[in-house]
């Protein structure tokens, strides 16, 4: 992360070609205004959390840690009302949206905790989400959020890197007993590329990288690289770009960008 290195005019064109890239391969997006002087607000996943159980889009917004991240989650909680979202209320326990990974096909959910998230706030998101929660330690600052180390692709693939939990969160990952499983290398999850979005048999990513084109393709899914270092020089990338709407049995996915 390198405060105030990012180039606006160019983060503006990654995002708009982001976005395309998206919708090109079947999201739905719903756009929402960006912050004025809360410049992470363009991390949409962190400050919400989206679910619909079939009785309507549910939003739970999210609890900063930092104290600077704060003034987003009311700001969004409106703007999502506005757009016909139920919205719950926020927890008491910091709870942010990039460490949570929603495992629709399983009803349950994995939480990450230990940099910015609290263990705590297991309880209130299992509640949320109606589903079982599993929490996992992540031990390495420069992997903050859970999404910059681990995702669980639909049919029930495991892509994460091991050296990011400590050895207790690892042996809680393996008992789940995942269809697949892949382990990426710590280099390579510090270069944001495991923070992907799956868009059907899409894997969207932000990081142009041979080794991981050859492991997504390996595990049967096409690779659309739409350049986020802009981004990732403030400290995220693709999945941090969108919170995505978990539903069940639904084929399109919907996001916020």
């Amino acid at each position: 992360m390198r405060i105030g290195a990012a180039d606006s005019k160019k983060a503006c064109a990654q995002h708009t070609g982001f976005v395309r890239a998206l919708k090109l391969y079947g999201a739905r997006v719903l756009r929402v205004p960006f912050m004025h002087a809360a410049y992470d607000s363009v991390f949409m996943k962190d400050s919400v959390i989206l679910v619909d159980h079939g009785s309507g889009a549910r939003a739970l917004p999210t609890t900063f840690y930092h104290r600077e991240r704060r003034l987003e989650s009311g700001t969004r909680a409106r703007q999502l009302a506005r757009a016909g979202f139920i919205v719950a209320r926020p927890l008491t326990t910091s709870l942010e949206g990039g460490d949570v990974q929603v495992i629709a096909q399983r009803r349950l959910a994995l939480l990450g905790h230990g940099v910015r998230s609290d263990r705590a706030s297991a309880s209130g998101l299992a509640q949320f989400l109606d589903c079982e929660v599993v929490t996992l330690e992540l031990r390495d600052p420069a992997l903050f959020h859970l999404d910059t180390a681990l995702t669980v692709l639909s049919d029930d693939t495991l892509v994460y890197c091991r050296e990011a939990f400590t050895p207790a969160a690892v042996r809680d990952l393996e008992a789940l007993c995942f269809r697949r499983t892949r382990d990426v290398p710590l280099p390579e999850a510090k270069r944001f590329s495991i923070n992907v979005v799956e868009v059907g048999d899409v894997v969207v990513t932000g990081t142009e990288s041979a080794e991981m084109t050859a492991l997504w393709r390996s595990l049967g899914r096409q690779t659309v690289t739409a350049p986020l270092d802009q981004f990732q020089l403030a400290g995220g990338s693709a999945a941090c770009l969108v919170a995505k709407l978990h539903e069940t049995g639904s084929a399109i996915e919907r996001v916020a960008a």
